[in-house]
């Protein structure tokens, strides 16, 4: 199984999984261009993706959705409550939160999430051998769903903001008002207490995801992290933190 970050953050989001058999795009919220770019630096053509998982409708995790399907034709998965608002209705199946799919050496589960959006998803992918827990653009974590989001290999997690940095930011005060509450995004410190619950032995990688450029830094989201899984008494020696990139993709990882 291989990982790709192609864009994390309000500019736009887009990731990359590949399998034996599948390759899988998930949000489409940057350029064809971008897309194609660097799929192709990776030796993949875009034409040849198979499954699209849309997380939800805003603008930053589709804005390049309409030319990417005149280019390209995967079978789109998507909630009823996104569609509503993408109205697709060609080569598309609805999913639902909990309700897992199941292909050819691959399961993926739905995970409902709580953000502004009318019905926000992440997703656990899992092969035989590996797995990969991608979460982004949620106020909060249901405590019983974290069994199922335990020992992944990979997680993409949100981490979004730094609450002293949002309060103290020029952003307007509604703003921050909404990123902040339920429906909102993760703090690093949310993020990081949600992760020391998910981590298991399996855990190799955590790629810090849709990281705000304004309220928040790499250096806040390495202290928070430290911070909290030292206080919750998760060994950190064998894990590799990574922050995805708003502007362009970052290595793969081959899990």
């Amino acid at each position: 199984m291989k990982f790709l970050s192609i864009a994390s953050g309000s500019k736009g989001n887009c990731s990359y999984i590949e399998t034996a058999n599948y390759k899988i795009l998930i949000d489409a919220g940057i350029s064809y261009t971008r897309i194609a770019n660097a799929l192709k630096e990776n030796e993949v053509d875009i034409k040849d993706l198979t499954h699209l998982f849309i997380t939800h409708e805003h603008s930053d995790h589709v804005n390049g959705l309409k030319i990417l399907l005149k280019n390209a034709n995967p079978t789109i998965y998507v909630s009823k409550g996104t569609n509503t608002y993408l109205k697709l209705t060609s080569n598309i199946k609805i999913i639902k939160a909990l309700e897992p799919l199941y292909f050819e050496n691959l399961t993926v589960l739905p995970i409902p999430l709580s953000h502004d959006a009318k019905e926000p998803l992440g997703f656990v992918f899992q092969n035989n051998v590996k797995s990969i827990c991608y979460i982004t653009d949620t106020g909060y974590i249901k405590e019983d769903l974290l069994g199922l989001l335990k020992n992944h290999d990979l997680y993409y997690l949100e981490s979004n903001h730094d609450p002293y940095l949002l309060r103290t930011s020029r952003r307007p005060y509604q703003l921050i008002k909404r990123i902040l509450n339920e429906k909102g995004h993760l703090s690093n410190e949310d993020s990081a207490y949600y992760f020391s619950k998910m981590k298991g032995d399996n855990t190799k990688y955590v790629i810090h995801a849709h990281i705000s450029e304004e309220c928040n830094n790499q250096e806040a989201i390495k202290h928070t992290y430290q911070q909290v899984l030292m206080t919750q008494g998760v060994e950190i020696d064998d894990l590799k933190f990574i922050n995805a990139s708003q502007v362009g993709p970052l290595k793969v990882i081959k899990l």
